[in-house]
């Protein structure tokens, strides 16, 4: 099962764009930075227990390029 650590990034599914780095985390919400932006996400799981959040900002049919999953850690 992977789960979000703090002070590691996160690759998108669409590696076009920037990782995002956890800042901290409860068990529901991450809170992350990305070039200095700073905003929170919820934390959700998928049917294996591997955490996943989605930025809600954008457009929602550009949101699952933005899907940042736990195990794709950034190198």
């Amino acid at each position: 099962m992977f789960t979000f650590e703090v002070g590691k990034q996160y690759e998108p599914n669409d590696r076009g764009f920037d990782p995002i780095r956890i800042e901290r985390r409860t068990d529901k919400t991450v809170w992350v930075d990305k070039d200095g932006c700073k905003w929170r996400m919820r934390i959700k799981r998928d049917k294996d227990g591997n955490e996943y959040v989605c930025d809600s900002s954008v457009p929602p049919k550009w949101r699952d390029a933005f899907i940042y999953q736990a195990k794709y850690m950034a190198e």
